[in-house]
């Protein structure tokens, strides 16, 4: 293999996306720790293993399935479109399927030394595994059908988190839950902002994303009202309880997330890349100041 196909496949495989899978299960592991309860470094390597593995065979499947709507994106951004890399035929399109099915061996693998530790924290990890590849692969082929937003969602901010924590205490705890809730919302907003650069490619395409499904003027709607829920729930959080005592600060980028998709749809659909940097970073902020409040206490 050349360089300039080495340089391509890290360009396909996008390792900055890795870092908010190793964020949300260290939110995990960090909760488990402040329960008390002794944190096993090989367990919590093992668990971000398999988180690792899964977040790669989703992604490496989704370049792989949804080449037709890649090869039509011409509004491609920093989060959104796909690597392109296939599209431009850099790489040919076998290379992302045997590294999809590569991730996907060591994920399984992964998830059996998991179950051996951690029964509930095994059958995280299926769930996880089949979800992530269903996104894309069919016969579900999650990513059409009007669930991909949702189901990608519950995988990434809530049993990521979740798979950390169990690892380490052997039991669920609701507060695992009721820190995820809001992060499972504005990870969907998050979503459905990424769709809009994607809307004229996935409808030529026959992608029928949640924005091509309801139209981009309704979704701006249903965008505002997700991030008004979960900054609802974030601030009551942080008024009440010690380790949310920092997530009240995402408020003004919720806001302008809201009120910028909503003056695009009045003025037309532009500086989409600025949208979907902002609908990434309101979520990872929000996703650290959550780690912070817990690492504070």
């Amino acid at each position: 293999m050349t360089v300039r196909a080495i340089w391509a496949f890290v360009r396909l495989t996008r390792p900055v996306f890795l870092l908010g899978g190793a964020l949300l299960y260290a939110l995990g592991v960090t909760m488990a720790a402040r329960r008390g309860v002794p944190i096993r470094l090989d367990l919590a390597l093992l668990g971000q293993v398999m988180v690792t593995a899964i977040q790669l065979m989703a992604h490496y499947a989704n370049e792989y399935y949804d080449i037709a709507s890649d090869r039509l994106n011409s509004q491609r951004t920093w989060f959104t479109g796909g690597s392109g890399i296939l599209a431009a035929g850099e790489l040919a399109r076998g290379v992302a399927r045997r590294a999809s099915y590569a991730a996907g061996l060591v994920g399984t693998l992964a998830i059996v030394a998991v179950t051996i530790q951690s029964p509930v924290a095994g059958v995280l990890g299926i769930v996880s595994l089949l979800g992530a590849w269903f996104y894309s692969a069919p016969p579900l082929a999650l990513m059409g059908s009007g669930w991909g937003e949702l189901s990608t969602s519950l995988i990434v901010a809530l049993l990521t988190p979740l798979t950390g924590f169990v690892l380490q205490t052997g039991y669920m705890d609701a507060r695992v839950f009721f820190v995820c809730a809001p992060l499972v919302v504005i990870h969907l907003a998050m979503l459905l902002a990424f769709e809009f650069p994607d809307w004229e490619a996935d409808t030529t395409a026959g992608k029928r994303t949640l924005v091509v499904r309801l139209g981009r003027e309704r979704i701006v709607y249903v965008h505002a009202a997700l991030l008004a829920i979960a900054t609802t729930w974030l601030v009551a959080a942080s008024l009440s309880w010690l380790p949310a005592r920092y997530v009240w600060l995402t408020i003004p980028l919720a806001a302008w997330q809201a009120l910028s998709l909503a003056w695009r749809a009045r003025h037309g659909w532009t500086s989409l890349p600025l949208l979907t940097l902002g609908a990434a970073s309101l979520f990872a902020f929000s996703s650290v100041l959550w780690l912070l409040g817990w690492v504070a206490l």
